[in-house]
């Protein structure tokens, strides 16, 4: 219940300021001097968020404390992290958010995933780390997957990984292929 009503409060605030157009960096810093002052000194909300021009096939990206997204380039058949450091919504006010510009070709991929997935550990205490979420997408994206197949598939890859470990943390993946 404690990390559901941050949760709920910035969700409806987000809804309005995305309604006005304002571009990510923007609101990234209102949102984050906003939950600075809402929120508790140990409470804070990780996000990240995209503008994205289908036509141009340009991603405008921003991040507060979520792990990098991955962006596998076909041309190269190579992925890597679109690094963008900023302290999670909430922790400092005045906080600085940079954006990153990605120009995108037909069959590239930008994959989200939560730390659920990278910090999902097994009964030996190791976890799947950043590396073993690299690997399983790049073969996934070379074998052609879709969207929702990649996403399964790295879901799969931590599921087995962590046998009957129970669950740590949510795990969320988000794909997005470039038709």
């Amino acid at each position: 219940m404690e990390a559901a009503i941050p949760m709920v409060q910035f969700a409806s605030i987000l809804e309005v300021q995305m309604e006005r157009e304002v571009e990510v960096a923007a609101l990234f810093a209102r949102r984050n001097d906003s939950m600075h002052r809402a929120l508790t000194k140990r409470t804070f909300v990780c996000f990240t968020m995209g503008e994205l021009d289908p036509v141009r096939r340009h991603l405008r990206l921003s991040n507060g404390g979520c792990p990098y997204p991955y962006h596998f380039r076909v041309a190269t058949g190579e992925v890597e992290e679109l690094q963008i450091d900023a302290y999670p919504l909430g922790v400092r006010a005045g906080a600085d958010y940079e954006v990153v510009e990605v120009e995108l070709e037909p069959g590239d991929r930008i994959v989200f995933c939560s730390d659920g997935i990278v910090e999902a550990g097994n009964g030996e205490g190791k976890i799947f780390g950043f590396e073993s979420a690299e690997d399983a997408i790049r073969l996934g994206c070379l074998e052609g997957l879709s969207a929702a197949e990649l996403a399964a598939r790295l879901m799969a890859k931590v599921d087995a990984f962590s046998g009957a470990e129970p669950q740590g943390d949510d795990q969320t993946v988000v794909v997005l292929r470039v038709e």
